[in-house]
């Protein structure tokens, strides 16, 4: 089966500065696939590549076996973004759901197919009838999702689609994601600084720093501020007053990114004894599985910062790992990559 898309030595520029630098990409069919790194690592710039709204600087994207040049204007629109600020129409929630079907030229059922979309968001048939400026941020933000969804895309890109909308919302628009997938088979790509739902509900995880992937799947970032120890070396103090030191680390700035994957942090119950230095205490806050049989992929919030841990099924058993337990983390910084 040939893959969704591929990417090959792919670069983009603006005003003559490098935004965008990936050598290989390959992106499968089905599945929901997390996309993470800090503000200004090229996220938003790929979605547009993606989403075919941009045209690469330079360098190859196929889309289905297909270089971009030759995809068709119908394989083109069964790719739809969702940005991070959309714009709506200034007319009814209904003109605004309803456009898509509008452009392709989709007569039939219209009125039933925008309802349908309504309630998948959590809205009502009723809220049809409002004006766009009578919505709240949250509200506006679903009824976005709405008119992607209205579409059944074989591809929804969705650019931070929670930020900056209330809890409600936010959780409609998790559960719509979710539900395009099982629905209609809908690969869904998806940025987020929600750590933790990206790993609750992504296939995969892409991480991208400075315009590079820098590492798929399950990998943790330590961003600044640092602080400088004695001897020069980056210190992570987190909001509850905990303390990582990174060794060998006096020659980076403190606005530097670290980032460890989940294979080289330990957990343990909190009543174990561990003598190792840079151990941190958290909270588990979700267990989930990994494509692995036996892998399970554990959450654990330390302060405010979310850390992914892989485990084997025997060792949560093991150590009496359960979810809203306290627990240990052991993190060998000895296999920290900076960024």
């Amino acid at each position: 089966m040939k893959a969704l898309y591929e990417l090959k030595n792919v670069e983009q520029y603006y005003d003559d500065k490098k935004v965008l630098d990936i050598k290989e990409l390959t992106i499968d069919k089905g599945g929901i696939i997390g996309f993470f790194g800090p503000n200004g690592s090229g996220k938003s710039t790929l979605f547009h590549l993606l989403a075919f709204i941009s045209k690469p600087s330079c360098g190859d994207i196929a889309f289905c076996g297909i270089s971009r040049e030759k995809v068709s204007l119908e394989m083109k629109q069964s790719v739809v973004m969702l940005p991070q600020n959309p714009y709506l129409l200034k007319r009814t929630v209904f003109d605004n759901v309803a456009f898509g079907l509008k452009l392709r030229k989709q007569k039939e059922g219209v009125e039933q197919k925008v309802f349908d979309a309504l309630a998948q968001v959590g809205l009502s048939s009723d809220f049809a009838q409002r004006r766009w400026s009578q919505l709240s941020g949250g509200e506006a933000q679903r009824v976005a999702l709405a008119a992607r969804l209205i579409l059944k895309p074989a591809v929804l890109i969705l650019d931070e689609p929670t930020a900056s909308v209330d809890i409600n919302s936010a959780q409609m628009i998790k559960r719509a994601i979710v539900f395009a997938k099982e629905k209609w088979g809908t690969t869904l790509l998806v940025s987020s600084h929600d750590h933790s739902w990206l790993n609750q509900a992504c296939d995969r995880k892409i991480a991208l720093f400075q315009g590079k992937i820098v590492e798929s799947g399950h990998v943790n970032l330590l961003f600044a501020p640092w602080e400088k120890a004695d001897d020069l070396s980056l210190v992570k103090v987190f909001s509850d007053g905990q303390k990582l030191l990174i060794n060998d680390s006096e020659k980076k700035k403190r606005d530097a990114v670290a980032m460890i994957n989940s294979n080289f942090i330990t957990l343990s119950s909190k009543d174990e004894r561990r003598a190792e230095r840079n151990l941190l205490e958290g909270a588990v806050s979700s267990i989930q599985k990994q494509n692995s049989e036996d892998g399970l992929l554990v959450e654990v919030m330390v302060a405010e910062v979310s850390l992914s841990v892989s485990m084997s099924r025997e060792q949560v058993n093991e150590h009496r790992i359960l979810p809203g337990e306290r627990v240990l983390l052991g993190i060998d910084t000895n296999k920290i990559y900076w960024l």
